[in-house]
Formats: C-alpha cells, sequence, structure tokens
C-alpha cells in the first residue's frame, strides 16, 4: 500500500476513534439520566409512562427533585380496575406529574406530620405519620427511599396518586364541588355556624353522611335537628375528627392508629376494620369514594348520621 494512502487510513482511524471517545464521554443528558436511575430501581412501569405521555424531559429538569414513585404492582392494580383512566391523555399526565417534587431533596428526617409541599402539576401533597405507617396525600409510602444521590431521591408508593388539592381548597369548597352527594350537609353545616370552622381552622377529618344517609333518619329526628340548630351542630362536631386519616392508613393492617379519634364535641369515633370494611361508629365508610383531599384536611363520606349516645 501506498504510503500516502496508509497515512490517509492511520488519520481517518484517528479521527474515527476521536469520535467515539466523544460520544462517550458526552454527558447523557437529565431526561436518560433519570429514565436510568429509575430503571435500575425497578421503577419501569412509570418510566414507561414518562415516555408515552411525552414527560420525560419535563421532569427531568436540572437541580434536586424528591419523586414518589408508583411501584410496578401499582400500575398493574390501576389497569385492572381503571383501564380506561391509564390511556387518557388529559388525566394520566396530571396523575403522574403529582409525583415529582423540584428544586428540593426531601429526605425521611425532613418529613414532618400535616407537611405539605408543592409538586410539579400545580397540586399539593400531605404527608402524615401514623405509628408504623407513612402516607403522602393517603398513599403508603416507604420510610427510607429506595434511591439517593446527589440530585434526586426516590420513595416507593404503593399506588398512584389519584387525590390530591390545591391552596384555598378547603373543606367547604370540596364540600360546595361534591354539592350532588352533600347538598344537606352544606345546609346543616352552614344553618349552624360551622362554616367557619370548616374553611380556617383544621387539619380535620370530615366523616361526611351523604344526603341519603340524612334521609335515612327517622323522619321526626330529621325534622327535630332541622329545627335545632344548637341539636344539629352538636351532631355535626361529632364527625368532624382532629387530624389528618387517610383510608389508606385506616385499613392498613400494620397503620398503628388509634381505634380511637378525638372529635370536636369533645366526644371520639371508634374505627373498626375488618378486611377491606372499614366502619366509623359503626357506620360503613363508602371505601369505593376516593379521598376528598382539602388544604386543612380529608373527607370521607359515610352512609349514616353518627347520632351521640
Amino acid at each position: 500500500m501506498p504510503t500516502a494512502n496508509k497515512s490517509t487510513l492511520r488519520l481517518n482511524s484517528c479521527l474515527l476513534l476521536a469520535s467515539v471517545l466523544a460520544v462517550s464521554a458526552r454527558p447523557q443528558d437529565a431526561s436518560t439520566m433519570l429514565k436510568n436511575t429509575l430503571t435500575l430501581a425497578n421503577f419501569t412501569r412509570l418510566v414507561d409512562d414518562l415516555v408515552k405521555f411525552d414527560l420525560a424531559d419535563s421532569v427531568s429538569k436540572a437541580g434536586p427533585k424528591t419523586i414518589f414513585a408508583p411501584s410496578n404492582q401499582a400500575f398493574r392494580e390501576m389497569m385492572m380496575h381503571n383501564r380506561p383512566m391509564t390511556n387518557n391523555t388529559e388525566i394520566m399526565p396530571k396523575l403522574l406529574r403529582r409525583s415529582f417534587v423540584v428544586n428540593r431533596r426531601i429526605m425521611p428526617d425532613d418529613i414532618t406530620n400535616e407537611m405539605v409541599i408543592d409538586t410539579i402539576s400545580g397540586d399539593q401533597l400531605r404527608f402524615n405519620i401514623y405509628n408504623t405507617t407513612m402516607t403522602v396525600n393517603g398513599v403508603i409510602m416507604t420510610k427510607e427511599p429506595l434511591v439517593v444521590n446527589n440530585d434526586v431521591v426516590v420513595y416507593r408508593i404503593n399506588s398512584v396518586i389519584l387525590s390530591s388539592f390545591m391552596k384555598g381548597q378547603n373543606l367547604m369548597v370540596m364540600l360546595e364541588a361534591n354539592k350532588d352527594r352533600f347538598s344537606m350537609l352544606i345546609r346543616c353545616i352552614q344553618d349552624t355556624g360551622l362554616t367557619e370552622t370548616l374553611t380556617k381552622d383544621g387539619p380535620f377529618t370530615l366523616f361526611a353522611p351523604t344526603n341519603e344517609a340524612f334521609r335515612s333518619l327517622p323522619t321526626e329526628v330529621l325534622a327535630r335537628l332541622m329545627a335545632s340548630p344548637e341539636e344539629m351542630k352538636r351532631v355535626l362536631t361529632g364527625h368532624v375528627t382532629k387530624g389528618t386519616y387517610f383510608l389508606g392508613a385506616l385499613d392498613s393492617k400494620d397503620s398503628g392508629t388509634d381505634s380511637v379519634l378525638p372529635t370536636l364535641d369533645g366526644g371520639s369515633n371508634k374505627i373498626m376494620i375488618s378486611g377491606r370494611t372499614i366502619k366509623v361508629d359503626g357506620a360503613p365508610v363508602i371505601t369505593s369514594a376516593d379521598n376528598i383531599m382539602a388544604d386543612n384536611g380529608v373527607i370521607h363520606a359515610i352512609s349514616r348520621v353518627l347520632m351521640p349516645n
């Protein structure tokens, strides 16, 4: 081979090697790094959905972040119970973005009971710490992160975060948003002067009787309560528990929550759990409905008015 050709070949080989080295040395973009981190931690379904709904870039912006990552099993259960939602291009991106908190690495020691933080979806997350269980918006989370590095902290959660809230969405606002079920309760709250308490104070857990619950009262009892704001107020304050208690914690076998929760009337609510059945003072909680979250607590629909002993 002529000397000139050998020189050209060596030059081309050097240029090719330099190009390969340059590509291999190029730092991965933030999106790729995040997807790799989540994949290595076995959050493959979350990664698939971030790609599917074109969210990988928007949730991977540079800087510290904390992720509350649904497990693969959480996505499988969502597929079984609500397959249409998993393909909804409006709902699912919003649900997924609730799992991402940017500009902040949240370590276990940073988390306090009733702490509220913002997410990139514009929604807020509330943390609650029970004896052996920790929840974020009512979803059970690991107490220790599965991933910790300079930029990312990842906790596993056992469900996609379906319920959330924004600033200003207090208990009364959320009752109004669901007034097709709670119109009678709203009227009673207004008539008894409890509106301000449920608007400004808290956090509270409101065990909210549905319209059907009020109608199921004996006619004479309902008439007496409606005619006596003071008696109705005593009844209603027995439905309000101090602190935030979510169904995800109440029906957890190892939740460690007390079976008796203090109420505003100075009494208490007895929580009884049998399998997936949750009762408050004997009244079933309507577990088919999600936690209705508010910025000062949570609402659980119940099918019976709790009458004081």
